[in-house]
């Protein structure tokens, strides 16, 4: 199942039109469904758990096209810290029937691709192993019930009271604090956007993500990258 979620985003990369669409992976134009063929590979290597074989699968794409986003993100998922790419805080979660860490991620995350460093962050060294009731630890927070409603009882007629001083107001309430989830999100969206071109909607997503996670240097490193590129490709129109 995580293989098929995966590969189908693959599938639905390797159609991209001649231009690339914002957001979008660039596709290299020599050699890219060997690329395609490579990163697949690759995908079915780290369900299985063969990390080494993976990686080289990866490199081989990489030398034939280093602007391969795809392949890029997954070797990263291979070498990063997965509490600095996802964030420490985290809350429990149990797999229900047909779910596996490609779906979480997809839902969680917003890239199925990101299945491999959900694994690391949960220790499972084959993803495909996982099965229904294994819990398993999701970054970020867990969205918080609705209020019940309760049942309002009558109105009581009013009283007439003494005039009271007006308090002061309140003081401002304290800015909300990081969302490692978000901004993973918001970063492999903002990568896409780079590899495929879209310079200006990647620095915007990559400040987004910068926002959600202020503490994340890798994200920092990312935007910093992307403005590199942005002035490049201004001072040369």
């Amino acid at each position: 199942m995580g293989i098929v979620a995966a590969s189908a985003v693959l599938t639905a990369c390797s159609s991209a039109a001649p231009a690339p669409r914002p957001g979008a992976v660039a596709q290299p134009e020599e050699g890219g469904w060997r690329g395609r063929e490579g990163v697949q590979e690759a995908i079915a290597l780290l369900n299985r758990g063969d990390v080494t074989v993976a990686r080289e699968r990866l490199m081989s794409v990489l030398r034939r096209d280093a602007g391969d986003g795809i392949a890029r993100q997954l070797l990263s998922q291979i070498d990063g810290d997965p509490r600095q790419m996802l964030g420490a805080q985290s809350y429990s979660y149990t797999l229900r029937d047909g779910e596996t860490l490609s779906t979480i991620a997809q839902r969680v995350l917003g890239n199925p691709m990101m299945f491999y460093i959900l694994a690391r962050y949960n220790d499972i060294a084959v993803p495909e192993s996982v099965r229904p009731g294994q819990v398993i630890r999701i970054p970020g927070r867990r969205s918080a019930p609705a209020p019940e409603r309760r049942r309002q009882r009558p109105a009581a007629p009013p009283r007439s009271e003494p005039e009271r001083s007006v308090p002061p107001p309140a003081a401002a309430s304290p800015r909300p604090s990081a969302n490692p989830a978000l901004a993973a999100r918001l970063r492999a969206q903002g990568l896409a956007a780079l590899n495929g071109g879209a310079v200006d909607r990647a620095v915007a997503l990559l400040r987004r993500a910068a926002a959600a996670d202020p503490g994340n240097a890798a994200i920092r490193g990312d935007l910093e990258r992307a403005l590199r590129v942005q002035r490049t490709v201004r001072s040369r129109r």
